[in-house]
């Protein structure tokens, strides 16, 4: 065998497994579309979510204020429900 006949040989052999990998290679050609949807609707739910985050973290922050002025309020009406002497509702 001369390596002529050994580059022939090793075409032949290199031909035969691309065009038998061609059917895998279409196939994840196909999904790799889809990963790419998927990935641009999770970049949307993310953006989203984020959004979500920070609103949750207002109104966090906004119950701990209100909180504490129920709280400041609630102490100045026991001040005149003692002095008027009202019996509290609690």
């Amino acid at each position: 065998m001369t390596d002529d006949d050994i580059k022939k040989i090793k075409n032949v052999v290199k031909e035969e497994i691309q065009s038998a990998l061609e059917p895998v290679n279409n196939k994840l050609d196909r999904a790799d579309g889809r990963l790419e949807k998927i990935e641009d609707k999770l970049d949307n739910h993310t953006a989203a979510l984020m959004k979500i985050e920070d609103t949750l973290e207002g109104y966090a922050d906004m119950y701990k204020v209100n909180q504490e002025k129920n709280e400041e309020l609630e102490t100045r009406v026991e001040v005149i429900e003692d002095k008027l002497s009202i019996p509290s509702k609690n």
